[in-house]
């Protein structure tokens, strides 16, 4: 979905409402406790919108943003998705701060926790899916290991990195393959921390509540 489709293969997928995409409503239903059309929130890094577009059909109030301006412009003419290419445009007072396979590549994830609070609510959430970087992922795989690092993906995040830079607020981590347990999720009452036994999955999500201290 990194690529610019042409009218007729985007009215298919609009169609489908991107159906061959990742859904992510039900992670964002689980750790909000709230039904779609409740829900405000941003997607970091949305690419051209498509996710925008799909969360939107379900019903929340999404908007995206994205640092490539074409891209940007792509999602809002050809969408009609609200996408933002500067910090300040994006909308105050969200629920859900979200990011999928972003965070791994950025130069500041303390620059990107940061501007995530000034944007969430008090009990907004912050919520990003990444390469799992631990090393029990690495020894139970280690030629994919080596491949997902390096100039690909130059941060390679794990479960101790998300505890520590989320220590002073309620937390839960998990890692999965894909799918992840969407009743464990919906367990969290969003004022503990809670870090998975299972460590070894392909794909680490971190879910926090940045604006709460405990």
């Amino acid at each position: 979905m990194t690529d610019l489709p042409g009218d007729e293969r985007l009215e298919q997928l609009k169609q489908d409402c991107f159906a061959d995409t990742r859904d992510y409503l039900p992670h964002i239903l689980a750790v909000t406790h709230k039904t779609p059309d409740e829900i405000k929130m941003v997607d970091y890094g949305c690419s051209w919108g498509y996710n925008v577009y799909k969360l939107r059909k379900a019903g929340i109030n999404a908007e995206g943003f994205e640092l490539s301006v074409p891209r940007a412009e792509f999602g809002r003419k050809k969408l009609a998705v609200k996408i933002a290419t500067r910090a300040e445009e994006i909308a105050d007072d969200n629920d859900v701060f979200y990011s999928s396979h972003v965070i791994e590549h950025l130069p500041d994830i303390n620059g990107m926790i940061e501007l995530s609070k000034t944007k969430l609510n008090r009990e907004g959430v912050f919520m990003a899916f990444c390469p799992n970087g631990s090393d029990e992922f690495r020894k139970r795989n280690p030629d994919l290991f080596k491949v997902t690092w390096g100039s690909l993906h130059p941060n390679y995040l794990d479960i101790k990195f998300a505890s520590h830079i989320f220590r002073n607020n309620p937390y839960i981590l998990f890692t999965s393959d894909w799918p992840y347990n969407i009743e464990r999720l919906n367990q969290w009452d969003g004022l503990h921390k809670y870090i998975d036994t299972e460590k070894s999955g392909y794909e680490l999500l971190i879910i926090s509540k940045p604006n709460i201290t405990l």
